[in-house]
């Protein structure tokens, strides 16, 4: 995580159902910040029981509202012991607290994998600078992640994740941290975070980095308009803009950065 980035311990709790982890609860006791991650294949996991397994686990933050955090974990810790129950009291720290429950998830939890419905393939483009081969694709022995992105209701082929090494454009994407990506096809790439291929004659591909595509155009005598200048913009100070060539047929544009699920792991 970025550097200026404070962190404080909270309390973690571990659920499960039915013999198996089945979700948590990432509670902050003193702002009353809390986040909930539960598994999403409550059909195929609980069979007959998955209606009132997934009632119960949806009617947990309305109870953390009406208790508050202190009253929420003194209630989880006295009342869940038989078909679904909670694990021993644990603490956590954290960051952010939406990427270190994503984390602690992947951690405690391990749902059937749904490819492009609950979770995404990783790729390993574990480097600012290498090579990876263009066509990124899924292989039979692909690594699958559970993937919770709050507000978006489906996944698609299109997206996939992938950490990311190197400071250039902290604090927004932290040294080592776990993102989401969409692959880009087409459209306005202007003010976007963009993870950008330069092309190499060998076959291993080409050196790769993400960073934040700015362009300034100008308009022809014709009334058509050029690039007058590109942009690959570091966010961290410490680190040098790159000009991209006007000859982009050198370039690829692979994916968009969406969101960092994950601050690398303390």
């Amino acid at each position: 995580m970025g550097a200026a980035e404070s962190t404080a311990l909270a309390q973690l709790r571990v659920f499960e159902a039915l013999g198996e982890n089945c979700g948590i609860a990432l509670v902050h006791p003193e702002s009353g910040e809390a986040v909930f991650r539960f598994r999403q294949d409550w059909e195929e996991f609980a069979g007959d029981e998955a209606e009132v397994l997934r009632a119960i686990a949806e009617d947990l933050p309305e109870k953390l509202d009406e208790m508050g955090a202190e009253g929420f974990l003194e209630w989880v810790d006295s009342t869940f012991s038989n078909t679904f129950r909670v694990l021993e009291p644990r603490t956590a720290l954290v960051g952010q607290i939406d990427r270190t429950a994503h984390l602690l998830y992947r951690k405690f939890v391990q749902a059937a994998v749904r490819p492009f419905r609950t979770h995404l393939p990783l790729f390993e483009l574990r480097a600012t600078g290498g090579s990876f081969q263009t066509d990124l694709a899924v292989t039979p022995d692909a690594r699958w992640l559970e993937v919770h992105v709050p507000g978006r209701r489906s996944l698609t082929e299109d997206y996939f994740c992938a950490y990311i090494e190197g400071r250039s454009m902290e604090p927004e994407i932290p040294d080592g941290s776990l993102c989401l990506f969409r692959f880009y096809k087409a459209g306005s790439r202007q003010g976007g975070i963009y993870l950008m291929q330069r092309l190499a004659t060998s076959e291993g591909g080409g050196e790769f980095t993400i960073k934040r595509y700015e362009s300034r155009k100008r308009e022809r005598a014709d009334g058509t308009w050029e690039h007058e200048s590109i942009t690959m913009d570091a966010l961290n100070p410490d680190f040098v803009d790159w000009d991209l060539d006007r000859d982009e047929a050198r370039y690829v544009t692979v994916a968009q950065f969406v969101t960092v699920l994950e601050d690398p792991e303390a």
